[in-house]
């Protein structure tokens, strides 16, 4: 990410301790008409930046969260055609993001080591039709006073109190006379007043920006004069515009309510907004006053939510001259596929995922939009291809790899959310089925994206955190995680099993996550036509050789086959279980998928999880690590039927009856989810792109794929299109007719593998029959 210049401007904040929504305000001339005008600007905290009273961006919630103690993004902006000669204004109002909350809860926001005033910076450099060239930036020539928003927070909401209309101090011509001084932090001072820290790298905004994705018109569920019950039809992260009907007159009284916003419905029928990770009585709420003379409309400006339904609490005035708009948000991602199918369930399992997701996208991949925000990275570790797959991720997985690597301890340990505020490093900790995510995301971006410099640049941080947890080996030879397969049917949350067997396996799968990463960074001549077998010759500093990665991850699955297979029973349990101990299917599933169960034994293993998943009625028994890849070992080793019957199977723990009730999205666990709108628990939709569909990527990109449909999947039509960096694939797949259309992109050839039928196509549209 490129960097920029600190010294081009002065951090700035308002009077007082701890300034709530600051308004900070420049007015300046310009003697001649502007020609071009680049804006930079960012906050601690989250920022809205108008000039002349129009906003600079339709983003929100800039610039995103990162560890201020390292770096801090910069959003840049051309603003040419906002300019004008005479008089202007550049306005910055900010909130408290992660970076100044008050709110008390389990994770520490509240107490984060960075934690200090907001504060703006800016600078904007103008060039003028005369010729000369006009810097502005924050400096102690602006004037601050405090904002309409007399509270926000990322979990309990905001509240507005407006005294005179809230976009009047955005415009030349306002009177600012009393207006207050800002204050200007010193070169080199840190967040808090008096302590001096080095200066954070400043760099242009990495990730997709959050932004406005429509407008909703909610449905009423009840309504009486003292409150109204709205339902936006799905789980949306987002907010809600409340704004007074034309027909109220601008002399009538102030419309003061409550907006409380939950993803379900108690069964009175009133909203279930409880969070029992905040150590305060409110959540999700907003507390406004419209006032019809001069603010009639408010939406949250530095907050979001994740909700379906929406309680409105009359205190003052009449509520049914209130409207109400659901505003959806999240990251301007780029969509790269589009899943088609005969078979309607698999279509609407498809974009419950892809609508999970998107509810967690903002700035980094978080687990879910109302109960806490935070960028786990054990569930992107699951759902790591199914997010590549619907959208182009590279620019929100490159900011979170510096993300981690920012919050990695000098012993190699990283937390298991990422930013974090110096919690998850013991908290729910060690977890490798989480902290692993660093090396595996380096290896997707040089395998999907062809980002050979991230590797190069975070290797060695990579290797630091393997070397941490190869540290910690026990006398077996195993790794210990306090999680494991997390929230199997009956848990409540860690795995009831030994979880030596997935947090070792994770550690070993990373190692060869790394090792492939660096074989794909360092290929001869840098090119991805080469031979990824052929060494450069060049070396990662900080990082083991790929032989060396490969022979500590086969020692680690060595110890997991000498530990938890149990040869006589061809089947994986936990050491000193008796023989007619229940199988845990996660057991059994990790070894098959991650290819370490010795051949002679790999039927018996497979055998015994056919037979308990048939014993269960076509149930299965797994958390998030099973349900990722329980379907493809099904299909992989014949199973496909089976696959499809856990997919659709009524009842607990599955599914249909979640997407049969209504539900748009998936749900965080199998009994009384806490949320609604939780991605780890879809990614079977992995299996659907994979082995329904049968499109899956070469080991080394897309230059060679492969399409091999499961034909034991009983789903008659299906097709996937989908935009990779060498272009478009199309597959089309035909079950009833037995065909199969592909459309290969220049560069790219295809191993199409079909019953009785296998061979290799180059660039075009191919058909096949089998």
């Amino acid at each position: 990410m490129p960097e920029i210049d600190p010294a081009l401007a002065r951090w700035i904040t308002a009077p007082g301790e701890d300034p709530q929504d600051p308004l900070l305000r420049l007015s300046f001339t310009l003697d001649s008409p502007p020609v071009s005008a680049r804006l930079l600007v960012t906050g601690l905290g989250t920022f809205r930046a108008h000039v002349n009273g129009a906003e600079v961006s339709p983003s929100r919630l800039d610039p995103g969260l990162t560890d201020p103690r390292h770096r801090v993004q910069v959003c840049e902006h051309d603003v040419a055609t906002l300019l004008r000669g005479g008089e202007n204004v550049l306005a910055i109002e900010l909130g408290r993001g992660f970076h100044a909350m008050t709110t008390p809860n389990v994770w520490r926001w509240h107490l984060a080591p960075w934690r200090g005033p907001v504060r703006a910076w800016s600078h904007l450099r103008i060039e003028l039709a005369d010729g000369t060239v006009r810097a502005v930036a924050t400096g102690a020539d602006w004037r601050t006073r405090p904002g309409p928003v007399t509270f926000d927070s990322m979990y309990e909401g905001e509240s507005f109190e407006p005294v005179e209309d809230p976009a009047a101090w955005k415009l030349p011509g306002y009177d600012a006379s009393g207006w207050d001084p800002v204050l200007v932090d010193r070169p080199g001072g840190g967040s808090r007043r008096g302590r001096r820290a080095p200066e954070p790298r400043m760099q242009l905004q990495g990730q997709e920006p959050v932004v406005e994705q429509g407008e909703i018109v909610p449905q009423v569920v009840s309504s009486s004069p003292q409150r109204v019950v709205l339902d936006m039809g799905r789980v949306i992260a987002g907010w809600c515009r409340f704004s007074l009907a034309d027909q109220v007159p601008g002399t009538a009284a102030p419309l003061e309510f409550v907006a409380r916003h939950a993803e379900k419905l108690r069964a009175d029928g009133t909203v279930e907004d409880e969070n029992e990770h905040l150590r305060t009585d409110r959540f999700q709420e907003d507390r406004v006053r419209l006032e019809p003379g001069f603010a009639r409309s408010f939406a949250p400006r530095h907050s979001y939510k994740g909700f379906r339904y929406v309680q409105l609490e009359r205190i003052g005035g009449d509520l049914a001259s209130l409207e109400v708009t659901g505003i959806p948000a999240w990251a301007d991602l780029r969509e790269v596929s589009v899943l088609r199918s005969s078979e309607a369930y698999l279509e609407q399992f498809d974009a419950a995922m892809r609508a999970s997701l998107r509810n967690n996208m903002h700035h980094v991949p978080t687990d879910s939009p109302s109960q806490e925000k935070n960028g786990w990275t054990g569930d992107a570790l699951t759902a790591l291809a199914a997010m590549t797959t619907i959208d182009d991720m590279r620019r929100m997985l490159g900011k979170w790899v510096v993300d981690q690597v920012d919050g990695q301890r000098p012993d190699g340990s990283l937390a298991v959310i990422s930013p974090t505020p110096d919690w998850g490093y013991e908290e729910l900790s060690p977890a490798p089925e989480w902290t692993c995510l660093l090396p595996t995301l380096l290896d997707e971006l040089a395998t999907e994206y062809g980002q050979r410099e991230p590797v190069a640049e975070h290797g060695a941080a990579a290797a630091d955190h393997l070397a941490h947890e190869l540290g910690r080996r026990d006398e077996d030879g195993l790794i210990s995680g306090v999680l494991g397969d997390y929230l199997s049917p009956g848990s409540p949350g860690p795995a009831p099993e030994d979880k030596r067997l997935s947090a070792t396996l994770s550690v070993a799968r990373a190692l060869r996550s790394l090792a492939h990463a660096v074989d794909l960074a360092t290929v001869a001549g840098g090119s991805r036509d080469a031979d990824p077998w052929t060494s450069s010759g060049q070396e990662i500093p900080g990082v083991p050789a790929p032989q060396s990665l490969r022979a500590e991850a086969l020692a680690l699955e060595e110890a997991v086959n000498a530990v938890f297979l149990d040869p006589e029973q061809g089947r994986y349990r936990d050491p000193g279980t008796p023989d007619s101990a229940p199988l845990r299917q996660t057991s059994n599933l990790l070894p098959l998928a991650f290819g370490i169960v010795p051949a002679e034994h790999v039927e018996a293993v497979v055998s015994h999880l056919v037979e308990d998943i048939t014993a269960r009625g076509g149930h299965h028994d797994c958390g998030h690590l099973g349900v990722r890849h329980l379907l493809p070992v099904l299909s992989t080793h014949g199973q496909g039927a089976l696959a499809w019957r856990v997919l659709t199977a009524p009842g607990a723990p599955g599914w249909r009856d979640w997407l049969e009730a209504g539900n748009a999205t998936f749900m965080e666990m199998w009994e009384a989810p806490r949320s609604c709108s939780h991605y780890f628990m879809g990614t079977p939709v992995t299996w659907i792109h994979e082995h329904v569909v049968g499109l899956r990527r070469g080991p080394d990109g897309w230059r060679e794929f492969v399409v091999a449909p499961d034909p034991d999947v009983p789903v008659a039509s299906i097709s996937l299109t989908r935009q990779t960096d060498l272009g478009e694939i199309v597959v089309e797949v035909d079950r009833q007719e037995r065909t199969l259309e592909v459309v290969v992109p220049e560069g790219s050839r295809a191993q199409l593998v079909l019953p009785g039928l296998a061979t290799t196509v180059g660039p075009g549209r191919h058909a096949v029959a089998w």
